[in-house]
């Protein structure tokens, strides 16, 4: 604590305000943010490489979103995700007649929390296309051009 900063105000001590530092918000954002984004790439570069089409390429894409999220969560998380993302701190996921002073049930504030380690997102789904198509046309597509064949 800073002994030269001026006290907390009301809004400080409100048990609705956030206890998340934001600078450390903006950290874990970005850092959460490149890790879908390259997990979503990598997958789909896989996809592309072992040929893998329809339902099978969203599987890969989805199980490794999972499986990173996991990883997130039992390395650098402490299997703690209300502490390290602010989307489990959302006032939207109070259970029905709770309130946002966390009489809720525990599970029920951090299904966004997971859900956000996921990744699964546009962004992260169209990187994945790109990838997936790109690689899988540059090893198993076929040109009709006459100098490639």
């Amino acid at each position: 604590m800073n002994p030269a900063a001026p006290p907390p105000s009301g809004a400080h001590l409100a048990p609705s305000a956030s206890p998340l530092h934001p600078p450390s918000v903006i950290h874990n954002t970005r850092v959460l943010s490149s890790l879908g984004t390259y997990s979503s790439c990598f997958s789909g570069l896989i996809a592309g490489l072992l040929g893998l089409t329809n339902l099978n390429g969203f599987l890969l894409y989805f199980l490794t979103s999972i499986f990173t999220s996991i990883v997130l969560v039992t390395l650098k998380c402490n299997s703690n995700v209300q502490r390290y993302v602010p989307q489990s701190h959302s006032m939207l996921n109070t259970p029905e007649g709770g309130d946002a002073t966390g009489s809720g049930s525990r599970s029920s504030k951090n299904w966004k929390g997971y859900w956000a380690l996921t990744g699964i997102g546009q962004e992260n789904l169209l990187g994945f296309l790109l990838f997936w198509i790109g690689s899988f046309a540059l090893i198993h597509g076929k040109s009709s051009h006459p100098i490639f064949k």
